[in-house]
């Protein structure tokens, strides 16, 4: 019987370091410089924008909102003093390209939980200089499984998609967390 404990609360465990991710990749081909922010050297615009996948998906997953991620992206970099939008003509701009979207319904995130897939964004961030030249580009993903009556809730799963979403971006930015 103690055994059977063990095993139960080792997967429980498990499930419950998955089921939550977010993350940072880079294409090994590219050459760029890659681009930091600081206090010195910030953004001065961010504009979040869907490309035709991500219109595709939004179709489907109404419940993601584009000026959510927007607002919560402005808040991550103005509490690190990484945005200058009054000097935003002479600074780099940030856009935020995103490709893939999945939200699961209430029901299915209460009643099944991560056995109902997971909620995910994915989209590229990419830099761009006043001339609209690219400075650097990478993609940022964040997915939430979880479920039940505490995590399935779409305002708790939705807040935690834009929020960790937002700190990858900070983090890969500022060359923290790496």
């Amino acid at each position: 019987m103690r055994e059977i404990k063990l095993f139960v609360g080792l997967l429980v465990l498990a499930m419950l370091m998955v089921g939550c991710a977010s993350g940072v990749s880079r294409t090994k081909e590219s050459t760029q410089e890659k681009f930091y922010c600081s206090v010195d050297n910030p953004v001065g615009d961010l504009q979040v924008v869907l490309t035709e996948e991500g219109k595709a998906d939004l179709k489907d997953n109404l419940k993601f909102n584009p000026d959510e991620l927007k607002n919560h992206l402005e808040r991550a970099f103005m509490a690190s003093s990484l945005m200058k939008q009054e000097l935003k003509g002479d600074l780099p701009s940030l856009v935020v390209e995103v490709k893939e979207i999945r939200v699961r319904s209430n029901f299915s995130a209460i009643m099944w939980g991560f056995m109902a897939g997971n909620d995910h964004i994915t989209g590229d961030i990419v830099i761009k200089d006043k001339n609209d030249l690219e400075l650097d580009r990478f993609e940022v993903s964040a997915s939430y499984a979880l479920g039940g009556l505490g995590g399935g809730q779409d305002s708790a799963r939705m807040d935690w998609l834009y929020e960790a979403f937002s700190e990858e971006t900070v983090k890969e930015l500022t060359k923290t967390g790496r």
